[in-house]
This record gives C-alpha cells, sequence and structure tokens, in this order.
C-alpha cells in the first residue's frame, strides 16, 4: 500500500510538469555530462498547441539549419532536434529551446551541459634553464575539475624537498639553476573528484643565450655570375636558429626566390652581380635567448679578370734581316684589383726567366694595369706562344701572345760525321734539326763529294730499307736513313738537307768498319772450379755492335787442354764472362777476343789464373771464456782458409741436459769475415751449453762444437760427459771424513776390550781373542 501511494505521488509529480511545460526535452535530465570531443544529441518536441521554433547556445545565439556545421538543428514532424557532433569546452552552458502557441505566447525549455575534460598538459616538453639564475619550469594544463600539482625529480621520481625549489600555481621555481638541475622533472596532477592522474615528464637543459656570432663568405666570395654562400656561425644551447636580412631595409630573406635561399645558417645568391654588393644581416637567436644577436655583413662582388686580345707578330732572321727588338704588352681590360697580379709564361707554361735577351717590364701594373714582355735582340730560340696570365681573388684567366720566328734550318745533332758499317749491313743514319716554318727534309748521295754526281734517295731506291722523318717538338724535326751499303758506296758522303726557303746541309760519310779493338780484361776471379772475368772493350765504331766473345784457355803444363768456348754479348760497355767446369788447384793461361760483323779482334794478352783447392776451411777454437752468468766468449783460429776466401762465420748455439740430451739449437748467427771472436749473450746462468761455430768458402764449410757451462772456463770437446755437481763433492768428501772416524773409534774400542777380557784371564787361549775379535767386528 505504501509502495503504491509513492508511485502515485510520483505520477501526479511527472503530470503536472507536462502540464506546466508547454516544451518537453530529451534527454529529460537537466544536468548532463559528455565527455569533450564526443557528439551529442537533443530533441525539442511541443505540446498539441505548442511548437519548438530554435535552440540556443550558452551565448544565446540561434542555431542555424546547416548539415556542414559542427553545431546544427534538424526539424522533424515530431519536434526540434540539436546536434553538436564534437562537443568542446566551448559549448559548456545552458542550452534553451525557444518555442510559441497559438496564441504567440513564449515559451522556452533548458538543460545543462557539463564538458567533462581529462588532464591535458599544455607546457612546453623540453625548458631551459640558465645556470646561476632562477627559472621557472611551467606546467600548465586543462582540466574540467581543478588538478593538485605535484613534483618529482630523475628518473627514479625522487620527491623534491630541497628549500632550493618552490611550488607556484604556474609550476616549479628553481631559485639558484646549477648542473644537477640538467635533469628530468616530474609534474603530477590529481584530480579527486573523478579519481583521474596524469604524469607530465619535463626535461630541463641548461641552456646558454647566444654568444660570439659572426658571418663568413666561403672562399672565392662573390665572385660575378657566379654563387655567393655567407655563413652564419654562434654558439648557444639550444642550437641556434637564424633569419636573414638584406639592405638598409632589412628586408628578410625567405626561401622560393631563385635569387636568394636561405638555408638555415647559410644565404645563397644565385647569379652574383654588382648589385647584389651591400649589407647582409644575420638574427641568431634560440628558444632559451629569443632576442639572440644581429651581425652585419658588407659584401663585395668580384669581377673576374678579362684580358685584352694580343695580337701575333712575326719576325725573320738571318744574315740579310739584322735582329731587332720585339715586345707583347697585356692589359686588364675588366675586373677587380683585389689580389691582382699579372705574370708571363713560356711556351712549356713555366714562369718566364729574364735571360737569354728576354727582359719583363711591370712598371706600369699598378697604375695601367699592363705588364709587357720584350725580346732584344731576337733569335730562333724565341719563337713559340707565350701566356699571360692574371689573377685576382675571383678567378685567372689567360691570353696567348703568338711569336713566330722564321729562321734558317739549324743542325741541333748529331756532331759526329762519320758512320761504320760493313757491306750488306743495314746502317742508320740521322738528323735532328730545329726550323720555322718547317723543312722539307731530303737524303742525298753525293760520290767523291761532288754536288753535281748526286742522287737523291727515296723509299723506292732498292738499297734504301726505310727513310721517315717526324716532329717531336714544335719546331724539332728528326730525320732517319736505314740504309744497306754496298762495296762501291764506302767512301760516299750522305747528306741531310732541310730546306725552308733557306738551306742547312749536313754531310755524314760512309765508312768501312774494322773489327773491335783488343779486348782488357779489368779483373779475374777464381773459384775451386770456375773462373770468373770481367771485360772491357773500346767503342771507337759503337754503330757497329759486337756479336760475341771468343775465350781461348788451357791448363799449363797439361798437354791438349786448349779450349776455345764463346759467349753472347750482352753489353757493349762490360759484361762477366764465367769459365766453368775447371780443375780446382790448377793454372790455366787465358785469352779473349772480340767479335763484330766486321771481323774478329787480336787476342787479348794472357792472363793467368789458378783455381783454389776446393778444401773447407780449417780452423780450432783457440779459447772460451764464461767469465759471469750470461755471457760467454768464443775465439777461434784460422789455419787454412781452403784455397778460397772465407766468405762468413756463423755460430749457434743450444742448451744441454744431463750427458746427451740437447734442446733445440737456435738460429744462425751470421759474423762478417775477417772476424774471429763473438761474445754470445742473454745466456742462462750455470747451465751446459753446446756451440757450434762454422766457417764457409767456395768449396762450402767446417764447425767445431765446444760444451761450456756458464760462470766457467772450459775447453771440454764434443766427447766430454756433464761435471757431477759440487754438493756431490762436497757430499763424497764428508762421507769419507765420516767413515774414517768411525773405523779409528772402533779401533780403540776394539783394544781396550781385549785388554780387559786378557786381564781378567790370563789363560784364555789365542783361539778366545781370535773369535771375540771376529764377534766385535761383526
Amino acid at each position: 500500500m505504501l509502495a503504491f501511494s509513492y508511485t502515485l505521488i510520483i505520477f501526479v509529480i511527472c503530470l503536472i510538469n507536462i502540464i506546466s511545460n508547454q516544451l518537453i526535452l530529451q534527454p529529460a535530465q537537466t544536468n548532463i555530462s559528455r565527455y569533450q570531443f564526443e557528439p551529442f544529441v537533443g530533441l525539442c518536441t511541443g505540446q498539441k498547441t505548442t511548437r519548438a521554433i530554435t535552440w540556443q547556445s550558452p551565448l544565446q545565439i540561434d542555431i542555424e539549419e546547416n548539415s556542414n556545421a559542427r553545431i546544427t538543428i534538424e526539424r522533424k514532424n515530431y519536434g526540434l532536434r540539436l546536434r553538436i557532433r564534437n562537443i568542446t569546452r566551448n559549448d559548456q552552458g545552458i542550452w534553451t529551446c525557444l518555442g510559441f502557441n497559438q496564441d504567440g505566447k513564449s515559451f522556452s525549455s533548458s538543460l545543462q551541459i557539463l564538458v567533462k575534460v581529462p588532464i591535458t598538459f599544455i607546457s612546453a616538453p623540453i625548458q631551459y634553464a640558465e645556470i646561476n639564475t632562477a627559472v621557472l619550469i611551467k606546467c600548465r594544463l586543462i582540466s574540467n575539475v581543478a588538478a593538485e600539482i605535484s613534483w618529482y625529480k630523475g628518473h627514479d621520481r625522487i620527491e623534491i624537498l630541497s628549500s632550493n625549489y618552490e611550488k607556484t600555481s604556474d609550476g616549479l621555481k628553481i631559485n639558484r639553476v646549477s648542473s644537477i638541475d640538467n635533469d628530468i622533472f616530474w609534474c603530477q596532477a590529481d584530480v579527486i573528484e573523478t579519481g583521474e592522474s596524469k604524469d607530465y615528464q619535463i626535461q630541463v637543459v641548461i641552456a646558454q643565450p647566444i654568444k660570439s656570432a659572426k658571418i663568413i663568405c666561403i672562399e672565392p666570395c662573390a665572385v660575378e655570375k657566379r654563387t655567393a654562400t655567407l655563413i652564419c656561425e654562434a654558439s648557444g644551447t639550444p642550437p641556434p636558429q637564424f633569419s636573414w636580412f638584406y639592405g638598409q631595409n632589412e628586408h628578410l630573406i625567405v626561401n622560393g626566390i631563385s635569387k636568394f635561399i636561405a638555408r638555415g645558417n647559410r644565404l645563397i645568391i644565385n647569379h652574383v652581380d654588382e648589385t647584389d654588393s651591400g649589407r647582409y644581416s644575420c638574427h641568431v637567436f634560440n628558444d632559451f635567448d629569443p632576442k639572440g644577436q644581429k651581425i652585419d655583413y658588407t659584401l663585395h662582388v668580384i669581377i673576374p679578370p678579362n684580358l685584352l686580345p694580343i695580337a701575333q707578330q712575326e719576325i725573320t732572321i738571318d744574315e740579310n734581316f739584322p735582329s731587332r727588338r720585339v715586345g707583347f704588352t697585356c692589359r686588364l681590360e675588366r675586373g677587380s684589383i683585389e689580389n691582382f697580379s699579372l705574370e708571363w709564361l713560356d711556351t712549356h707554361n713555366k714562369p718566364v726567366q729574364a735571360i737569354n735577351g728576354i727582359s719583363i717590364d711591370d712598371s706600369q701594373l699598378i697604375t695601367q694595369r699592363l705588364i709587357q714582355l720584350n725580346f732584344n735582340p731576337i733569335s730562333r730560340e724565341h719563337h713559340g706562344n707565350y701566356t699571360c696570365l692574371a689573377k685576382n681573388s675571383a678567378d685567372l684567366t689567360s691570353t696567348i701572345a703568338r711569336l713566330i720566328v722564321n729562321y734558317k734550318p739549324t743542325l741541333i745533332e748529331p756532331k759526329m760525321n762519320d758512320v761504320h758499317s760493313i757491306p750488306n749491313h743495314p746502317t742508320i743514319m740521322h738528323c735532328r734539326i730545329d726550323s720555322y716554318p718547317p723543312p722539307v727534309i731530303q737524303w742525298v748521295k753525293l760520290i767523291q763529294g761532288h754536288d753535281t754526281n748526286q742522287a737523291i734517295l727515296s723509299d723506292s731506291d732498292p738499297q734504301v730499307i726505310d727513310m721517315f722523318t717526324q716532329q717531336i717538338d714544335s719546331t724539332i724535326y728528326e730525320t732517319k736513313l736505314t740504309y744497306n751499303p754496298s762495296e762501291e758506296d764506302f767512301g760516299f758522303i750522305f747528306e741531310c738537307r732541310a730546306n725552308n726557303s733557306r738551306i742547312e746541309k749536313h754531310s755524314i760519310r760512309l765508312r768501312r768498319a774494322e773489327p773491335p779493338r783488343p779486348v782488357r780484361i779489368s779483373n779475374v776471379q777464381p773459384t775451386s772450379n770456375t773462373i770468373e772475368l770481367n771485360v772491357q772493350t773500346p767503342t771507337d765504331y759503337a754503330d757497329i755492335p759486337l756479336i760475341q766473345y771468343i775465350v781461348k784457355y788451357e791448363q799449363i803444363n797439361v798437354p791438349n787442354s786448349l779450349k776455345t768456348i764463346s759467349f753472347p754479348v750482352a753489353s757493349n760497355q762490360s759484361q762477366s764472362i764465367e769459365i766453368k767446369s775447371l780443375q780446382a788447384a790448377s793454372m790455366y793461361r787465358i785469352q779473349v777476343a772480340a767479335e763484330n760483323y766486321a771481323g774478329l779482334s787480336v787476342f787479348s794478352t794472357p792472363i793467368q789464373a789458378t783455381t783454389f783447392s776446393g778444401e773447407v776451411p780449417q780452423f780450432n777454437l783457440s779459447k772460451t771464456s764464461c767469465l759471469n752468468h750470461r755471457s760467454c766468449l768464443i775465439k777461434w783460429t784460422i789455419e787454412y782458409d781452403g784455397g778460397s776466401e772465407i766468405s762468413r762465420t756463423e755460430i749457434a748455439y743450444a742448451i744441454i741436459h744431463g750427458a746427451k740430451k740437447v734442446e733445440k739449437w737456435s738460429k744462425p748467427i751470421n759474423i762478417e769475415f775477417p772476424a774471429t771472436e763473438y761474445e754470445l749473450k742473454e745466456l742462462k746462468p750455470k747451465t751446459y751449453y753446446d756451440i757450434v761455430v762454422r766457417l764457409f768458402n767456395a768449396a762450402g764449410n767446417s764447425e767445431k762444437i765446444i760444451r761450456v757451462m756458464t760462470g766457467f772456463s772450459s775447453t771440454c770437446g764434443t766427447d766430454c760427459h756433464s761435471k757431477p755437481s759440487i754438493w756431490i763433492i762436497v757430499g763424497i768428501i764428508t762421507s769419507i771424513i765420516i767413515g774414517t772416524i768411525i773405523i779409528f773409534v772402533l779401533l780403540i774400542l776394539n783394544r781396550v776390550l781385549r785388554m780387559r777380557t786378557i786381564s781378567r784371564n790370563p789363560e784364555s787361549s789365542p783361539l778366545t781373542a781370535w773369535l771375540f775379535n771376529l764377534l766385535f767386528l761383526i
């Protein structure tokens, strides 16, 4: 009954609200909560005699019907709908639905929207602080219900309790920043009403203001028609940022313009011209120091040098045209004078030297921007192209001054006038000629030296093997004639002629070659079964090469031992010849001759050489001294070298254990002859060593082995055994002494006991005494 009464009361109250409210809202709650950015829909419905007209925002602005708007109304048959697609904090407040009845009376009904906003931090995650200053770490947030702020520090989130830190409404104040504040700070926000809690990490960076700002220009700087690059440099933390300005009005330079491109701390100026000269400014700042520094740079556009062309000059010199003075002038037409210079280069692109009639006049370089190159007197060596080189800070350029000197052909080489050959042996004749203009070169054969009886040679002549001319330098020409002479050609003159409207001749007489002159034997080096000769041949006829050497040798006092062998020529200067398979310890008589295409030379004066006996060296180890525990001095005496020179000596050693056990031998130590002693170092103390000494000659080597102990002197040979230890010797001697004492004591005791026995029993027989002594000894 009580429940029915309560339900009836609620129904009556709702009925009264419906009757009293002419506009009905859905949702029916008067206070509605929504999270930010969520959608919301509300419906306003009229009664039979009322009608909903519009919705008003908390700012009492009528909402228009627009399907694309974030907030709109939608008219339906059953009422007026309010649609908010994503609700924001600005939408919080009272929303009112307005309507009228048939009599024009207005009605309204409202609901209140509460926008719930979660904790949202809006402070910078990285904040800067200058050392030894006070700074506020800002922690700003958005929350529909006020949040309680707590502060922590470091990765371990330690609560901040130091008096150097103060909590404020905007954040955390650091009264004096130090290096330990370069750390992570945690801003913790708690909303008790909703139970929401969030942390926000703020990195505090020890910052520095902008310092040492400057502008540099990459060299070469601001060259006309090229690209100039200005670089703005500065220090500061966080990293600096840059803005560029130009001119007196300081117009900001931005990207996208083809003339100027700003890329960070670089300003690129494309296709520089003289109008780009002027003042450029760079503003350097960072997040900590927004004011920063502003610096200026005055740009001067540098114009590359440009030279006026130089006209060529042509001069003819010979006995009919006396020498005269010639000069060139190199002048700057346009260009900057910063680091400006002019110089002349010769035909080899090297600086012109003021020698051989050449002089340089640079007296007007500063005032008139010109330099002169003079030739006085002119000569054929001056022919060629000369380069005038201009430089400044922007670039370098050059122009050519061409000096043409027409002169008579001049023979450079060869200086010889004779060439030697034999019939049907190809002979080469050549000439090298300096000439301008280029000459026409011919080879002419003169018979008996008469110009009237001459023949111009050509490639078609049967005796001409080859004939060609080549240019090897700008004015140098070389011609070669390869000719196969006949018997009748010897004594004729072959003439090299060069004609460039003036003629130069050079005569070469063809002579019959003779056999080589006698060979000279400069050195003899015998061994046990070989003899090596060093031979030299005079080079009077170098154009006829040697073919071979003929060697005759015989063993003295041995009949029918004469032999002849030949050796091909490896060099026309000197050559080594080795006679092999000889008898050891024998004396030989040797002669040598040289052969070329003209014949064989006479044999040289006989020489005698004795081969070695072929024995190995004989020596003795004279003394070995080990005067300390770490080294030994080895000495040896050579009795016989074996018939050939001792080339070297080797020493090796090995440690000995016991009488026969030998460790690995050391690496051989090479000793140059004629040394006869050597000190071995870095040995082990009180250790036995086997030491081997080897002597080498052409026949082989011999060796001796010695055994030593470090710290003692020894001359023990290879058949000696290891010496006993000194302690063993001492033990043996001690044992002998003690044994002698014991025997002596026993003899005395024996004598005393026997005397007592006799005194007690004088009638005892000798047999009894004998038995007593035997028992005592046992």
